[in-house]
């Protein structure tokens, strides 16, 4: 499942999917999804989208850097299609497998193995198959231990000595259970259809977490497999920010750097990574084709990063192809791609207690945004909690400061 707006993920979803949002420099949110499906051995793979999905299809391809390219099996792409009878946009996750039932039932397997393409985690789906079978039950999903405090960010599933739900509930206020359900599930594939089938009728919007779950509880037909590893939801900048951040730690929970097993994504074509005399590097996560001339610090920098000659990047992440000019002073920030930061611009310095006017709810943790192909003028200050986005064709923004909490967004031009 990868047709989610994220719209919580703010400037980072303007114009692509969130399953496509760059992550850890190199890679992109589906990649862990995708290479976990490689290493369980799954071979043949649908992806759903909707939302902006140019380039997370473009991203995805024929499925080469997976070894997906394949006669048989393989990667396919399910867009939303018009055309006849029962066919729409995607109007939740459920309806989603429903109007694509015909290719459900053409499928020669006994189960279906459900995933959201917006996680990160490594996991070998083989073991959550294996309980699935020894259930006995039709339907299986995957739950993991979440702070109190977050569980009104999830599906919460209270399940008895022999791992049965009892009770399902999506995003309570309050509830006695810190088990949330990943989004992942197996459903017996007869099963599945015929269910789709039941209650489609009934929920116009059917979705996974709101309808299905809770009807499989009530009748006692869906077991809940405790997944003890890592595993984000990255679907909030709050959440985004501190799991790139959490990468730098000294031990992180989430290892990259694993040679054996490592996350397959598009191969790099970038020449190597350039840091001259004047640079300053520490605690830092730095991709092939990035030019250091400044000071870089426990910062996140993908391919093709500029940084100029005493510009300092702190506590930030970088995506691919910006430059950040000379004098340039950058603090917990996120800069999308192909954006230019001006000359001795201050961004990201300021009052993390003031919220964005724009998004209070989830932008008042300190930090700024720049959208993509932003160009901000040179010596001008924009401070923290604050959204910064020019336009695809007028990339410039005005030259003028931008206070805490502040936002520029320019409309979008008709070229």
């Amino acid at each position: 499942m990868a047709g989610g707006a994220g719209k919580r993920l703010s400037l980072l979803t303007r114009y692509r999917a969130k399953p496509a949002v760059p992550f850890a420099g190199k890679y992109r949110i589906i990649d862990f999804t995708l290479t976990n499906c490689v290493r369980s051995g799954i071979e043949e793979i649908y992806v759903l989208t909707q939302y902006i999905s140019r380039s997370l299809t473009r991203h995805i391809g024929i499925g080469k850097p997976w070894d997906l390219d394949r006669i048989e099996g393989g990667v396919s792409i399910l867009h939303p299609h018009l055309g006849y009878e029962a066919a729409d946009w995607y109007k939740s996750t459920a309806d989603a497998f429903y109007q694509n039932i015909s290719i459900l039932k053409d499928l020669n397997c006994r189960n279906i193995l459900i995933l959201s393409g917006d996680h990160v985690y490594k996991a070998d789906y083989r073991e959550f198959l294996e309980f699935h079978e020894r259930s006995g039950k039709p339907a299986s999903v995957g739950v993991t231990e979440v702070p109190v405090s977050s569980c009104r960010h999830f599906g919460i599933a209270t399940i008895d000595s022999e791992g049965t739900i009892k009770k399902f509930e999506e995003k309570p206020e309050k509830t006695s259970s810190n088990l949330a359900s990943m989004g992942i599930y197996i459903f017996d594939r007869k099963f599945l259809i015929s269910l789709l089938g039941e209650l489609i009728d009934s929920c116009s919007d059917l979705d996974f977490g709101k309808h299905v779950i809770p009807n499989l509880t009530r009748r006692g037909l869906i077991s809940a497999f405790n997944f003890s590893g890592y595993w984000l939801d990255i679907g909030t900048l709050r959440s985004y920010y501190n799991a790139s951040m959490s990468l730098l730690a000294v031990r992180p929970k989430f290892k990259l750097c694993d040679y054996e097993a490592p996350v397959l994504s598009v191969p790099d074509d970038h020449p190597p990574l350039v840091v001259t005399k004047n640079a300053i590097i520490k605690r830092s996560l730095i991709c092939n084709g990035c030019i250091i001339e400044g000071k870089v610090r426990s910062s996140i920098l993908s391919p093709g990063v500029v940084v100029g000659r005493g510009a300092e990047i702190e506590n930030s992440i970088i995506f691919h192809n910006c430059t950040i000019e000379t004098g340039a002073r950058i603090r917990n920030a996120i800069i999308d791609k192909h954006s230019v930061i001006g000359c001795k611009t201050s961004l990201g310095y300021g009052n993390p207690k003031i919220s964005n006017k724009l998004h209070p709810s989830y932008l008042d943790f300190g930090i700024a945004v720049v959208g993509r192909e932003t160009r901000i003028p040179a010596g001008i200050k924009i401070g923290t909690n604050c959204l910064v986005a020019g336009s695809k064709i007028s990339r410039s923004i005005p030259a003028n400061d931008i206070d805490d909490g502040g936002y520029y967004i320019a409309a979008e031009e008709i070229s």
